[in-house]
């Protein structure tokens, strides 16, 4: 039998390793157990105001680095990154506040998913950015935020988890184009 990368093994959420991505989706919707209503928000001043902020890191150290060099050094304190681990390193680099995961510690049910879901939920983060790949047990994490800002790129699909989809410029990468939007505008 195969292990779920969604969901912890065992007989609890063994049949949920057959359902295809809509029904899955579903799921962990019903299970956030939050309609699809999203208080007002204004973007992309909401990520310029110093707010709190969770950020989902995509697994590229690449990425990684590129993020955490253009987002400026104050911003960086009012940010709760969720990191896999492998990207420790990085982040003992920077006054960041950070948790991480493993493949196998990240899947719905297991004793780690669900300190993470407590951190983020106690964070109260206004915002959450989630540049990809999208994953079920990660999308559920950013509703069950309660951020009222979930920004996104490509991912029309994963709404009411993300509820702004940003489009990338061939000129500019996802990882830069959302940094810029956290440094503020003085109006030039």
């Amino acid at each position: 039998m195969f292990s779920s990368p969604y969901f912890a093994d065992g007989k609890q959420f063994f049949a949920m390793r057959f359902l295809c991505k809509p029904l899955l989706y579903r799921w962990f919707v019903k299970k956030a157990g939050i309609g699809k209503r999203s208080k007002s928000f204004s973007f992309p001043e909401t990520l310029q105001k110093n707010e709190k902020t969770v950020f989902f890191v995509p697994e590229d150290k690449k990425i990684a680095k590129v993020i955490l060099d253009e987002i400026p050094e104050e911003r960086l304190k009012t940010i709760l990154f969720i990191a896999h681990s492998d990207l420790e390193v990085l982040f003992t680099k920077k006054n960041t506040i950070v948790s991480y995961y493993t493949d196998k510690g990240c899947r719905y049910g297991e004793p780690l998913f669900d300190k993470l879901e407590y951190q983020i939920k106690t964070y109260n983060p206004v915002a959450c950015v989630y540049l990809g790949p999208y994953k079920p047990q990660f999308l559920y994490l950013a509703l069950v935020s309660g951020a009222t800002l979930r920004v996104g790129f490509d991912c029309p699909r994963e709404y009411p988890f993300m509820n702004v989809s940003l489009h990338a410029l061939k000129t500019i990468s996802p990882a830069r184009m959302i940094a810029r939007y956290f440094v503020k505008n003085n109006g030039d």
